[in-house]
């Protein structure tokens, strides 16, 4: 009896509360082997505790290390003493929960309450951490093959425990009192480390001081120099801050308030300017200090003012954005809910697939892109009789994007993980630590590479920003086609058509060849090793080769928009030709959107039930059709076909929420991972629940793209164009 006193005693605690659950889940469960009744009897003799302490210390089952073993004596001396932090520690240890076939099978227990523990060192007189907290995974020759991952228990143990060996071996006997658990095993066990700040911390935290500085002298020069041009009008330095300022973009076409905001694919040529005021007489030394004057930036993001003629693609790339974001909010945080069953069967339901297919968001916008792109080069050609400064697009390409990409990068690695503190933190980190292979693999990202090195796509820093190494891609050939479109239309069109078919080919061979799944959801459920298939792989969704599709088409389009102006293409049949042009986009949408539910492929069925022949026609076609989907939704809009549609993607409510776009989009998994990792408890999944969470990582993504586009982005354009232009 002796032998099973102290995991008894630990396991009455545990699971006060929860008898009910497990009598269901083991019938013939014996509850004396709590150990409750040998408790009370020691507690009742004569003895002194000293003896029974002695007692434990010779007949404790646990495969501990000394240190680890001598802690825990302690804990249970100050447990039969009453002592608080002793009865808080095994108070804050992992429950059975309600819920469990509900796939509730992540037992957390309290992390705040444990890692808040304190006691009285008696040597000190000092009060200490009395406590860790340790997460292990529990492994039985049951779950394998039927888990979509092993069940996890949260453990509060004293500090010489805090280590994965003796966590594993705590938890592993802590579970062998139950009969049917003698082949339970705990594993992959991890406990709270202190984090170091480190020199990145530093140097981090020094960048972000030097901004605000320079932002605080940048206002006190504006102050002075602003004044003494109002007493000095004559001696004028235009275009340190407009008031309307119209700017042709590389990627784009809008008219800012002050000197504008690069967006994704964007290249930057001031056309038109009408001075408000400026400075007179700014020494050249300080000029670079009035690229971060915050008010002229704030200004310049938050304008309103819009070009008329392809002002509905502002509306559309934030509404791309939100899909985008809409699908990232479900998809990662799948890993988080108590009643992951609940929402699985929530995916079968046609609503459902509107977040399935949020996949379908990144072809609108690479779409938009190649449009703005085109229209705006095929205009910057013309301007300059078929000439183009090559090295000034593609610099002005790069500079718009890195710096701020390895900013939020920095700022990702060594300052967002010391406001993480969690359970959730260890659960990841149990499958590798995600900042760690930045660490390894950052010179991928600045090389816009990182969709193909690492290989494993798990292994990827900041694995959702594989979009800006397509755009990237994409961008360097751009120039090229359009440059070809405009010396000689058949034969640009022709290099687009031979894309397209290159790529829906290369699509479908490679889903022939591997068998692949026709979602990347299915992912989990797919393990077909017979085709060489690996589920960290990616095959299709990153790669350039098979999502270029969509940009291609919106290259020609633009290239329709810039030949053939908006206000020439009257047609008396427009009415019948709208009729026609939305009924075949509906058509078309329809069935891409909910055809392989009505068709009862759900993502979480095993990809082998459906055809490898069906696999290659849906998943080679589905991106052409959906780009033509989307191409004639801008066509319509474009040439007055689009009606309410139209009126409601070109208000100037979406102008400053578009300029924000790509801040927004690079920062929407660091707002989303903080918010989601810092739980300490499983989330309930629910509409409502995942309504208020995709809302709220809105809110917080624009917020912190503001900042970032403020302290960033808008100084380095206006400092480029200082240096390159001798204009602020």
């Amino acid at each position: 009896m002796m032998a099973r006193f102290l995991c008894g005693f630990l396991l009455t605690v545990l699971v006060a509360g929860t008898s009910a659950q497990m009598s269901f889940l083991n019938p013939n469960f014996d509850y004396q082997t709590l150990g409750l009744q040998a408790v009370m009897t020691y507690w009742d003799k004569d003895e002194s505790i000293h003896e029974l302490v002695q007692v434990l210390q010779d007949q404790i089952p646990m495969n501990l290390s000394e240190p680890c073993r001598d802690a825990v004596h302690q804990w249970v001396f100050d447990l039969l003493k009453r002592e608080s932090y002793a009865i808080a520690m095994a108070d804050a240890a992992g429950k059975l929960p309600a819920g469990i076939l509900l796939g509730h099978i992540l037992v957390f227990g309290h992390f705040d309450q444990c890692m808040a523990l304190k006691k009285l060192n008696n040597k000190t007189g000092v009060m200490e951490s009395a406590a860790n907290y340790c997460l292990t995974r529990l492994k039985h020759p049951l779950m394998e093959g039927k888990l979509p991952a092993l069940p996890a228990f949260g453990v509060c143990l004293p500090h010489a425990c805090a280590n994965e060996r003796d966590s594993n071996a705590f938890v592993t006997e802590l579970f062998r009192v139950l009969r049917r658990a003698k082949e339970l095993e705990a594993v992959q066990g991890i406990c709270i480390k202190p984090l170091a700040k480190n020199a990145g911390f530093y140097i981090m935290a020094s960048l972000i001081g030097l901004i605000i500085v320079t932002i605080t002298a940048a206002a006190v020069v504006d102050c002075i120099y602003r004044r003494r041009y109002k007493e000095s009008p004559n001696n004028l330095l235009h275009g340190s801050e407009l008031n309307d300022v119209t700017v042709q973009i590389y990627g784009d076409s809008k008219t800012v308030n002050g000197n504008g905001l690069p967006v994704m694919t964007t290249q930057h040529t001031v056309v038109t300017q009408k001075p408000k005021y400026g400075y007179a007489n700014v020494p050249a030394c300080l000029k670079p200090l009035l690229c971060y004057n915050i008010m002229t930036n704030v200004r310049s993001v938050l304008s309103t003012r819009v070009e008329e003629e392809i002002s509905f693609l502002h509306g559309f790339r934030v509404l791309s954005i939100w899909w985008i974001i809409l699908g990232n909010t479900y998809f990662f945080g799948r890993n988080f809910f108590e009643n992951s069953l609940s929402f699985f069967a929530d995916i079968k339901t046609a609503k459902f697939q509107l977040i399935l297919n949020s996949g379908y968001a990144v072809d609108g916008f690479l779409m938009v892109t190649g449009v703005l792109i085109s229209y705006a080069l095929l205009r910057e050609l013309q301007k300059n009789n078929g000439k183009l400064n090559w090295l000034s697009v593609y610099f002005h390409r790069w500079w718009i994007l890195t710096p701020v990409y390895m900013f939020v990068m920095l700022f990702y690695v060594y300052v967002l993980p010391h406001g993480i503190q969690s359970p959730f933190k260890l659960l990841i980190a149990q499958e590798g630590i995600p900042t760690d292979y930045c660490k390894s693999h950052w010179w991928t990202n600045m090389l816009y590479i990182n969709n193909f090195i690492p290989f494993l796509k798990t292994r990827q820093c900041m694995n959702w920003t594989w979009l800006l190494a397509l755009d990237m891609q994409f961008f360097l050939i751009a120039p090229l086609i359009i440059y070809v479109l405009y010396k000689n239309r058949i034969a640009g069109m022709a290099v687009i058509g031979a894309l397209i078919v290159a790529c829906v080919a290369a699509t479908m061979s490679l889903i022939g060849y591997y068998g692949l799944p026709i979602h990347h959801w299915q992912d989990a459920v797919y393990n077909s090793t017979e085709t060489g298939y690996d589920k960290n792989i990616d095959y299709i969704n990153e790669k350039p080769y098979t999502r270029i599709t969509p940009f291609v088409i919106g290259l020609a389009l633009g290239y329709v928009f810039h030949i053939i102006p908006a206000n020439k293409a009257s047609n008396p049949n427009s009415r019948l030709m709208a009729a026609i042009g939305w009924t075949v986009s509906l058509v078309l949408a329809v069935p891409l959107l909910f055809g392989a539910h009505f068709a009862g492929w759900y993502v979480e069925r095993p990809p082998q039930e459906m055809s490898v022949s069906s696999r290659i026609a849906y998943g080679g076609l589905q991106r052409l059709g959906w780009s033509l989907v989307i191409g004639w939704i801008l066509f319509a809009c474009q040439y007055g076909y689009g009606g309410p549609v139209r009126r409601f993607l070109a208000s100037r409510f979406w102008r400053p929420l578009s300029s924000l776009t790509y801040g927004a989009y690079i920062v929407h998994m660091l707002t989303l991972q903080l918010h989601l990792a810092s739980q300490i408890h499983m989330i309930y999944y629910s509409g409502l629940n995942m309504l208020c969470i995709f809302l709220a990582q809105l809110v917080l993504a624009y917020t912190v793209a503001l900042l970032i586009a403020v302290l960033v982005e808008v100084p380095l354009l206006r400092l480029e164009r200082l240096i390159l232009r001798r204009a602020l």
